[in-house]
């Protein structure tokens, strides 16, 4: 779990973004954002294609 985690972070940074830039790009509070990076929750299953795509990622990573 910390290894997602600190995924998830490590790359909306990698990609310029910051916690607020990509909760406004998934219309998502900045706290959603922060507690998906910090562990104490998960996207829901409906945002994650939106997240994979906006990360630059596939859904699966």
């Amino acid at each position: 779990m910390a290894l997602k985690r600190h995924g998830l972070a490590r790359r909306r940074r990698a990609v310029g973004l910051t916690q607020e830039s990509l909760a406004e790009a998934l219309r998502v509070e900045r706290s959603t954002v922060a507690r998906w990076e910090s562990g104490k929750a998960a996207p829901q299953p409906w945002i994650r294609p939106r997240l994979a795509e906006t990360l630059r990622v596939s859904a699966e990573d």
